[in-house]
């Protein structure tokens, strides 16, 4: 157990809330939809630290979802970390980064 990453703290969380004996995906993938609205609520509606709580609820049942999938969360995100910078040089968009010419999608099969 790592308690020094986000994942890591998320999963022994989960650990001692006994949700990943069995873990239910769909209704972990329901409050990853709940939070997501709670946050857009909060940015339409509410003040700074309000945002920063919902954004980081996201974050916390994403992670979970992911740990009801059995995929460790800080691997997944290194390899699309390591693809996003493979996306350099770039070009923008309407403000978005397309893929560059050495652009490499993430590996992600044995996850």
């Amino acid at each position: 157990m790592n308690l020094n990453s986000n994942a890591g703290i998320v999963k022994h969380w989960m650990e001692k809330a006994e949700q990943l004996v069995d873990p239910d995906s769909e209704n972990q993938l329901r409050y990853v939809e709940e939070e997501f609205y709670e946050l857009l609520h909060a940015w339409k509606n509410e003040t700074r630290p309000e945002v920063i709580k919902e954004a980081c609820d996201l974050l916390w049942v994403t992670y979970g979802l992911l740990h009801t999938l059995n995929v460790d969360p800080d691997q997944a995100f290194d390899r699309i970390a390591a693809s996003n910078y493979s996306k350099f040089p770039f070009t923008k968009v309407e403000g978005k980064v397309q893929k560059g010419p050495d652009y490499e999608a993430p590996n992600l099969t044995d996850l």
